[in-house]
Order: C-alpha cells, then structure tokens, then sequence
C-alpha cells in the first residue's frame, strides 16, 4: 500500500532511511535518528529529508511511503521546481524489491504530479542502476542534460551528478 507521508510518520521515515544507509555499509544507531525535522541545520547529505516539507511537501512535489504487511518498506520523494519535479528521493527494503513497490511508489508520484499539472519529471540515476530499469518501464527517456524547467536543479537540490550517473525526463 503506498500512501502519502505523514508528519506523524518522521520515525518511520527515518528508520527506512537508516535501512538504506545500512545497505550501503553506513551503520548508525538509532538514537541519531533527529527527534525533529530541520535538524542539523548544516546536514548537507540529508538536508532536504530533514526539511521535508519545505522541500517535499510544497507545491506539486510529494512523498509517499510504501507499506507491506503494516511494515515501511520503502519510500519516494519529488520536489516542485515549478511546473516541473525533481525525483530525488526512491529506496525499497533489498527484502522487497522485484515485488513492484518501486512501480507503485514511482506511479503514485506520476499520478499526482499529472493531477498537480505539472510539465515533466526528471531525476539522476545510477547508469547501471536497477532504478534506470524501472524509469525505462514507466516511460523515462535518458536525456544529454537537464532540459527546460530545470536549469537551476542543482542550486534547488542542493546536489549535482556523480560521474556514474545519467539524466532521465518523462513528460506529463
């Protein structure tokens, strides 16, 4: 089941966040989890996570939860750019993946900026991803560089391209 974030949901939000960093080899302890959103004020990795509906929650972005069995287990995030959205934010549980729940989780965002009336999402992916796959199956298109409505994505994202990554648009 995939719903919208709620604010009473910031735990469990950072329990799938912690998840994903464990995947990647980051172990942290529970107790860093921040007991409010904005903090650390500094925090240039998870800044946008920690003001969450500055960056998410405004305008024609979004952030939705995926649920299994009454358990979190994975999460995506788009931010308005104005007329265009950022997908930014995507993770499943390694446990559940290749059971769709990136498909939904990616469709309620369509969904919604399609009902927002918004112009195109875009996003960074790793080129050899397993996300570059799942854009490519809802109708994602590799593009040279970020088009038009999102000249400033960098400056709004606060995060530019590694060397392994790809640009990728669907227009709505």
């Amino acid at each position: 089941m995939i719903k919208l974030y709620a604010p009473k949901q910031w735990i469990v939000l950072w329990q799938l966040r912690f998840a994903q960093l464990a995947e990647n080899g980051v172990h942290l302890s529970e107790n860093a989890i921040p007991t409010v959103p904005g903090l650390p004020e500094n925090d240039e990795y998870e800044w946008d996570m920690n003001h969450i509906d500055e960056v998410y929650l405004s305008g024609g972005g979004g952030f939705w939860l995926a649920w299994q069995d009454e358990e979190p287990v994975g999460y995506v995030g788009a931010q308005d750019l104005g007329e265009v959205v950022e997908l930014r934010r995507m993770y499943v549980k390694a446990a559940h993946r290749r059971q769709g729940i990136g498909t939904l989780l990616v469709q309620a965002l369509i969904k919604h900026c399609r009902e927002q009336g918004m112009k195109a999402v875009e996003l960074w992916t790793p080129e050899d991803g397993e996300g570059r796959l799942l854009y490519n199956r809802l109708g994602f298109q590799t593009v040279d560089s970020p088009l038009l409505g999102f000249e400033a994505v960098e400056q709004a994202t606060r995060r530019g391209p590694n060397h392994q990554e790809i640009r990728m648009r669907l227009a709505l």
